[in-house]
């Protein structure tokens, strides 16, 4: 039997971004584990450079990421259809020649990506080349390990008949993406697949595939089972809350006659907190806020909010703009831990929910790395503003109010 919660915390680890890694494979693994993409991800940002890239500088990667980033935003469509032009215009499986693009899973899948998104009447001829690319390497790929598994991945998103599947985690993936069909088998085999330790050595995109459908199938069951609840059953809803700000009340205009405009800001830390009460309480019976523990000396400590059924404390943190802010969060959660989670208290484990007030998404895998590496914290979520959420200047905040007041007084 796999530890299941522990393993999870090893593949989200591993599928953090690593700014080291081929932007290919930072691409697909934003790609596959989001269904939302934002202007400030790590996506866009390889993606824009991707764009960017001319002459000797273009890399064949470019375009695979491209065709990952135009999946989410269709504004990327046109630097891909270019890349794909000069990918055509290359020679493949020349004798004597070291394979590159043609034996790149992760290059072969974004382009197929990529292809599968272009109109019928545009897709024709680069639809029939790349799928004579992606069958002459199937029959060159190693049977069925991870990039094999990828070109494989490929044949299903451009749907060729061939022998060849990919491995059960990476076709429940692609059903998530809308881009393949998975049997009921099929996912209960790649649920499996998901926690088996073996493959990790396969790094981020593999790891990141299964966090996918760890996370796909999750919401094919109750996110908390109400008969015997646990901590990561907390953790698993508290992760679900980045996919709830999708559809937060910010207005720029009222949304009928009668109404005024309505924005809920988070402005700081307490708003935080009432957000995870406006989650957890309907719960969990038992939760209680700014819950005073165990006293330490002169010292009475209160943490943010408890489920003393699950001796589980959740701790909510705000970054504000600072450099220095992320170390100070890591070592308030540090203290945190130390304070809360003492013998008597009560408690054993802690959850870090941080607001990024900034979004400052690129720095948000070292600071869960961080606070994940911290003695008693089961798990870390980092919440990012949404871009929507802009900030408006004081002095128009001020003035939008006051005709809000004025509207009120009038009817």
């Amino acid at each position: 039997m796999t530890d299941e919660p522990n393993i999870l915390v090893e593949l989200q680890q591993l599928a953090s971004d690593d700014p080291n890694q081929p932007e290919h494979a930072r691409a697909f693994s934003y790609w596959i584990q989001n269904d939302v993409f934002t202007g400030d991800s790590v996506l866009d940002a390889v993606a824009t450079a991707a764009a960017r890239a001319s002459g000797p500088d273009r890399r064949t990667s470019h375009v695979a990421v491209l065709g990952y980033a135009a999946h989410f935003d269709r504004k990327f469509t046109g630097a891909f259809v270019e890349g794909l032009r000069w990918l055509q215009e290359r020679r493949y499986f020349v004798v004597g020649r070291p394979r590159t693009f043609e034996a790149d899973g992760l290059a072969l899948l974004g382009v197929a990506v990529g292809v599968s998104l272009l109109p019928t009447r545009d897709a024709g001829q680069s639809h029939a080349w790349l799928a004579d690319l992606v069958r002459r390497s199937l029959v060159d790929a190693a049977a069925i390990d991870w990039n094999g598994s990828l070109i494989s991945a490929a044949s299903v998103v451009l749907k060729l008949q061939t022998n060849s599947r990919p491995l059960p985690e990476l076709l429940v993936a692609l059903q998530a993406k809308g881009l393949a069909e998975a049997t009921a088998d099929q996912r209960q085999e790649g649920w499996r697949h998901a926690f088996d330790v073996r493959g990790n050595e396969d790094g981020m995109s593999r790891a990141s595939t299964r966090v996918a459908v760890i996370n796909f199938l999750s919401r094919d069951a109750p996110a908390i089972r109400f008969d015997k609840a646990s901590v990561t059953d907390v953790a698993r809803v508290l992760h679900g809350l980045e996919r709830s700000l999708r559809h937060w009340t910010w207005e720029d205009k009222p949304r009928t006659p009668k109404s005024q405009v309505a924005r809920w800001d988070v402005e700081n830390e307490y708003h935080v907190q009432n957000l995870l009460w406006a989650l957890l309480a309907p719960i969990f019976s038992d939760l209680d806020d700014e819950e005073w523990l165990k006293s330490l000396g002169q010292h009475h400590p209160r943490g943010d909010l408890a489920i003393p059924s699950l001796r589980t404390i959740v701790e909510a943190k705000f970054l504000r703009v600072g450099s220095g802010q992320f170390s100070k969060v890591i070592q308030e959660v540090a203290a945190d831990a130390t304070t809360y989670l003492g013998d008597g208290s009560g408690y054993d484990h802690l959850i870090a929910v941080v607001w990024d007030d900034l979004a400052r998404t690129e720095e948000h895998a070292e600071l869960r790395r961080g606070l994940l590496a911290l003695r008693g914290i089961n798990d870390a979520i980092i919440l990012s503003r949404p871009s929507f959420m802009r900030r408006i200047p004081l002095a128009l905040k001020k003035k939008l109010d006051g005709e809000a007041e004025e509207k009120v007084e009038e009817t």
